[in-house]
């Protein structure tokens, strides 16, 4: 198993890269196909598109990268249980402290992707959004390990074929539930 603690490999970016991106558009296509078509999920991608994915993605990819170089200041030998854990405590902090601290800063009004998240973090359930992103991160460290272990032109592949998909899904509108 490779150690992806190297922050500062171009290798281990563009891993991390193909795996969010592969990672995000599985769960829009979850999302889409499974929550609430006015639910505030299906707004986000229905009101900011490619933003709202691209936001989704980098948020990943930097809560990757800050968990490589936590690790790597940590040191001693790479266990995946303990990357696992900074990097999900890693993107729980930040959900916390971007839904406590930055949403409720910004007044009604002046920004509509705050607008948004401000109705995210007041939903019922909205707990959860915790759980998934920490399957998110997962999911992404595991796709990491795999792509490491294969040459990198997969890694190429792996963006150009999900983003493809993507494009397709941003504009999948979910039926009506009766």
């Amino acid at each position: 198993m490779k150690d992806i603690r190297k922050f500062w490999d171009a290798r281990t970016l563009l891993a991390i890269v193909a795996s969010a991106i592969a990672v995000d558009t599985i769960g829009m296509f979850v999302w889409r196909y499974t929550a609430e078509r006015d639910g505030p999920i299906n707004t986000w991608y229905d009101e900011f598109g490619l933003v709202a994915y691209i936001l989704d993605v980098l948020s990943i990819v930097i809560g990757m990268v800050l968990a490589q170089i936590v690790a790597s200041a940590i040191g001693g030998p790479f266990n995946v249980v303990a990357f696992l854990v900074i990097v999900v405590a890693i993107q729980m902090a930040h959900d916390i402290f971007f839904s406590q601290v930055v949403v409720p800063m910004i007044p009604p009004g002046h920004n509509s992707i705050i607008d948004l998240m401000f109705t995210y973090g007041t939903m019922k359930g909205a707990e959860w959004v915790l759980v998934v992103d920490a399957l998110y991160m997962i999911a992404t460290t595991a796709s990491t390990l795999a792509l490491l272990e294969m040459p990198p032109y997969v890694s190429w592949f792996k963006i150009i074929g999900w983003l493809y998909v993507t494009g397709y899904i941003l504009f999948t509108r979910t039926p009506v539930q009766t």
